[in-house]
């Protein structure tokens, strides 16, 4: 049979160039599945920013990895999944995958880790408020990043300050609500006046627009008049200038959340540890954020019944962009960079 991929290219640092990163290839594959193997059709890919540094560290000539829904289309006898069924795991840009489905380690990166094994979805939890492709979104892990912060490390009470910088993406408007839903004030940063619009319109106190490279003082200014209080819990989704803004505004006991940081895995902003002291005095608690570790049978009934019940009721609001395609998926991960005020929320790329 034939299976197409976007194999790695050319390596990019800074904002991707996806037409010179990625080349997609046909090959023909002759499907002889071992015991415990599986032919899986690919379903759904998604694209997110931070495979930007799963793209540098992506051997040249290797698919390129990525989270998706696949469905099993042949399975050897000995298989953990039979045909018919959906699962989601870190299949990569490819049109079919053979696979046995076990944890992967990904030892060529930077931070050695490891991905899950596939996991099986359960078509009785999804319905028409949440369909499948929320797997790879509220119902997956950016999901799981969010609700997961907020149950498992940080602690919003009521009358906190919480300032969330990158709030538009599915991940920070999902951690806004549910700060905004524990009492807090939530304060956002983004890109547009739109997705200000948009931020506001979801129930953030206040939104303030930030670009990378802006310098520190005009953040801080934006900052001091949006948070007067200063600042009790940060989700960080960007690194640099806001970052620099917010901790020289951190109340004692403090929390931060790395999730991910723009200014280095986009903008090429090396420079740091620089912040030591800001968080010395107040006792400001900093973790780095790894959804992965979460990713357990009790997490996902967890969450399905927890934030995904807010969602069927109207509580919490969740958006995906979808594209359709597998010719469109480098564009789709482009757009990320280049286009961001066309995308809400998820981006995905249906097969």
């Amino acid at each position: 049979m034939k299976i197409e991929k976007w194999i790695m290219r050319e390596h990019n640092e800074g904002v991707p160039d996806a037409a010179k990163m990625y080349e997609k290839v046909v090959e023909d594959v002759e499907v002889k599945l071992a015991d415990d193997e599986m032919l899986f059709r690919t379903r759904y890919v998604s694209v997110d920013p931070y495979l930007q540094g799963i793209a540098r560290d992506t051997p040249i000539g290797d698919h390129m990895g990525a989270d998706s829904i696949m469905e099993v289309l042949e399975a050897g006898p000995a298989a953990a999944h039979r045909p018919g069924d959906l699962v989601q795991g870190f299949g990569g840009w490819r049109s079919h995958v053979i696979s046995d489905g076990a944890a992967l380690p990904w030892k060529t990166g930077e931070f050695p880790m490891v991905f899950p094994a596939y996991r099986r979805l359960d078509p009785a939890r999804f319905d028409d408020a949440l369909p499948i492709s929320t797997a790879l979104g509220v119902m997956g892990g950016p999901g799981m990043t969010a609700w997961g912060t907020l149950t498992k490390f940080m602690t919003v009470r009521p009358g906190d300050t919480v300032v969330i910088s990158g709030a538009s993406g599915l991940i920070g408007s999902l951690t806004g609500q549910l700060a905004k839903r524990a009492g807090a004030r939530v304060v956002g940063t983004t890109g547009t006046p739109e997705k200000m619009a948009y931020l506001t319109g979801l129930g953030f106190d206040e939104v303030i627009l930030y670009q990378q490279g802006d310098d520190t003082e005009t953040v801080h200014q934006a900052l001091a008049a949006a948070a007067p209080d200063g600042v009790d819990k940060y989700f960080d989704n960007l690194g640099g200038s806001v970052t620099d803004a917010v901790f020289a505004m951190l109340n004692i006991g403090s929390q931060v959340a790395v999730c991910w940081q723009w200014a280095s895995q986009v903008g090429n902003d090396h420079v740091g540890p620089r912040l030591l002291p800001y968080i010395m005095y107040p006792r400001t608690t900093v973790r780095g954020i790894y959804a992965l570790e979460w990713f357990t049978e009790e997490n996902w009934s967890a969450l399905h019944d927890d934030l995904g019940d807010l969602v069927r009721r109207g509580e919490i609001t969740c958006s995906q962009t979808i594209r359709h395609g597998f010719h469109d998926i480098p564009n789709a991960y482009q757009s990320l960079f280049r286009d961001r005020a066309a995308n809400r929320g998820k981006i995905l790329v249906k097969l």
